[in-house]
């Protein structure tokens, strides 16, 4: 598989206090949730929810098309002054083994923006009709300006040159809140790079009127939040953000970023609430820790999400890794589905989902330092029927726990995982334990000092898992007959 690798206030009615605090006990021995949610620009959920009965699309999770067939452009020019062009779509077929393949260019209407617009992106992109591109010349935008770049219009895409996430970057200085606030429908994100919100950087909600669906982020950089990098959750109004991808992307925490984070390290990589069919795949995530205090996960679904697919990310220095829900009781709300996945059960943090062929790797010395330490790979609390299959968790000392399962509502399949220290039951949670390999010694991988934990020849992992839990492994290669514990699978 290729991975595309790289090493002032703002207020408004939205910013409402939306509860993170209170969640219950953490996943850890200290006993703590992380910060509040004050300033978060989202309102409640509330406690009951009316039921929903679904995402109405299905094509958030595809994969982009391959670029190459042939284009045609005319050019002309937008009503505001920017410089449009009109494509015809292209198509092609993905590249088989890369799940990473370019976005494919432009197939409507086209605005050009240069860093020197970049105090009018705002009214551009919010201006622009659905289905146009907003094209990014390379350079650093300056959109500090306070107020987030608010999109309500479906179907707009904004882009970077292809491939190229470094080129173009948006940087707030954590003088605004967001970067980008969406609440549209089949809104794209990718290519470039956001930096440095008070808060999120890029914000996902519901619409005023209606639930949306189909939000891609893609092969974007998202570094240095204030809370946390990728946010998603209702609106206001109450209404659902479901059926998302969030791919091929690099979201970091960096030493010089980590000293802005507020609230009793009230942050983490990505942060969903009542969301419902979001795909999470082959995401680069880095070091969402704090000194003091325990940060949320690099992965985090709760709230009553469900149905989430996390697969083949990297996660590295982060104090806590994937996380299906939070606490016994959340933060006291919850999302009411009209079929009753789970019945008889009361609260639950998730329903369904699968965690799936992810590497996990805790190493940095100041990390197992801080207050919270690595807390845990994968944790599960009042997650419903979540499936937890071939992921490798490693830690150069000892965690809390490898992986938790915790809570009476939990009821899981834990299969087929590797992991260099426990996966512990808490809490009256139940699972079917199938497979696993538990205090794996690190030479059983490539190189588990420097984060390769593909599999050593000889390692007792090899041929070693049930077979049929999942078909392909961390590098989107099949798995064999026999296949291997843990993400990978060894090349024979």
């Amino acid at each position: 598989m290729t991975r595309r690798t790289v090493a002032g206030l703002w207020t408004s009615a939205l910013l409402l206090a939306c509860g993170d605090a209170g969640a219950g006990a953490s996943t850890g021995s200290t006993g703590s949730t992380g910060g509040s949610e004050a300033g978060e620009t989202t309102a409640s959920t509330g406690a009951t929810t009316s039921a929903t009965t679904g995402p109405t699309t299905t094509g958030a999770s595809t994969l982009p098309t391959t670029a190459g067939a042939t284009t045609e452009e005319s050019s002309g020019t937008g009503s505001s002054g920017q410089v449009t062009t009109e494509a015809a779509t292209t198509e092609g077929p993905p590249i088989a083994g890369d799940p990473c393949v370019p976005w494919p260019p432009a197939a409507g209407p086209v605005i050009e923006v240069t860093p020197a617009q970049a105090g009018e992106l705002k009214a551009i992109i919010e201006g622009a009709a659905g289905g146009t591109t907003i094209a990014f010349a390379p350079g650093t935008y300056d959109v500090s300006g306070g107020a987030p770049i608010h999109i309500t219009t479906p179907g707009l895409t904004l882009r970077g040159p292809s491939g190229d996430r470094d080129a173009v970057v948006l940087d707030a200085d954590y003088a605004t809140g967001e970067i980008l606030l969406i609440a549209a429908s089949d809104t794209t994100v990718v290519d470039m790079t956001l930096q440095r919100a008070f808060w999120h950087p890029i914000h996902v909600t519901g619409g005023d009127a209606a639930d949306i669906t189909g939000v891609t982020i893609y092969d974007v950089k998202v570094i240095d939040p204030g809370q946390q990098a990728i946010k998603i959750n209702p609106s206001p109004a109450n209404h659902y953000a479901d059926e998302g991808l969030i791919a091929c992307s690099w979201i970091e925490l960096t030493d010089v970023g980590r000293p802005q984070i507020m609230d009793n390290c009230y942050t983490g990589g990505i942060d969903a609430h009542a969301a419902w069919g979001w795909t999470i795949r082959d995401n680069d995530i880095r070091g969402f820790w704090c000194p003091e205090g325990l940060s949320e996960h690099a992965v985090h679904l709760w709230v009553t999400s469900r149905d989430t697919l996390v697969e083949r990310n990297d996660i590295r220095d982060c104090a806590r890794g994937v996380g299906f829900g939070l606490g016994e009781n959340g933060n006291g709300n919850a999302r009411a589905y009209a079929d009753d996945p789970c019945p008889g059960k009361s609260y639950l943090g998730h329903v369904g989902g699968e965690i799936r062929n992810n590497m996990i790797w805790a190493g940095d010395p100041s990390l197992f330092a801080s207050q919270a330490g690595f807390d845990s790979g994968v944790a599960l609390e009042q997650a419903c029927d979540a499936k937890v299959l071939h992921n490798t968790v490693v830690s150069l000392q000892a965690p809390f726990v490898s992986m938790e399962y915790r809570w009476a509502n939990t009821s899981a399949t834990i299969a087929g995982n590797l992991v260099t220290h426990d996966i512990v039951m808490r809490d009256g949670a139940q699972a079917q334990l199938d497979g696993n390999l538990e205090q794996a010694a690190t030479d059983q991988f490539v190189d588990a000092a420097g984060a390769d934990l593909h599999l050593a020849a000889g390692s007792p992992a090899i041929d070693a898992a049930p077979a049929g839990l999942v078909a392909g492994d961390f590098d989107a290669e099949p798995r064999e007959g026999s296949p291997d514990v843990g993400a990978d699978e060894a090349t024979r």
